[in-house]
């Protein structure tokens, strides 16, 4: 999977999005994440366009602005979700446990 900010700079420059484009650097992140050395047997690229979200710019100073405002307020309210720690499913699963923790002010037994 590849996007994100790389993406935006390569269409702000006037490349061409290809195929093959995006073929050669899945394989060169493969090959330098992976250590892979052969090229695949096969390949299919799928350009899907704004499908996985990405935090805006100052997400991080303005996420904790609202935590020392719930803070400084007292307000019974825990912040969790994909809105705010990360977008993945494992990102979604940790912050709903650690709003568990906050909640119930202990870490659930094992």
């Amino acid at each position: 999977m590849l996007g994100g900010s790389w993406l935006q700079t390569l269409e702000a420059s006037g490349c061409v999005l290809s195929q093959e484009l995006f073929q050669q650097r899945a394989q060169e992140a493969a090959a330098t994440q992976l250590g892979l050395k052969e090229l695949p047997s096969h390949c299919l690229v799928h350009l899907h366009k704004n499908c996985i979200p990405q935090y805006t710019l100052g997400h991080w100073q303005k996420l904790e602005a609202a935590r020392q405002f719930l803070a400084a307020h007292r307000l019974p309210l825990t912040l969790a979700g994909a809105s705010y720690e990360g977008v993945a499913v494992n990102d979604c699963i940790e912050s709903g446990r650690q709003a568990a923790v906050s909640v119930l002010g202990t870490e659930p037994n094992s």
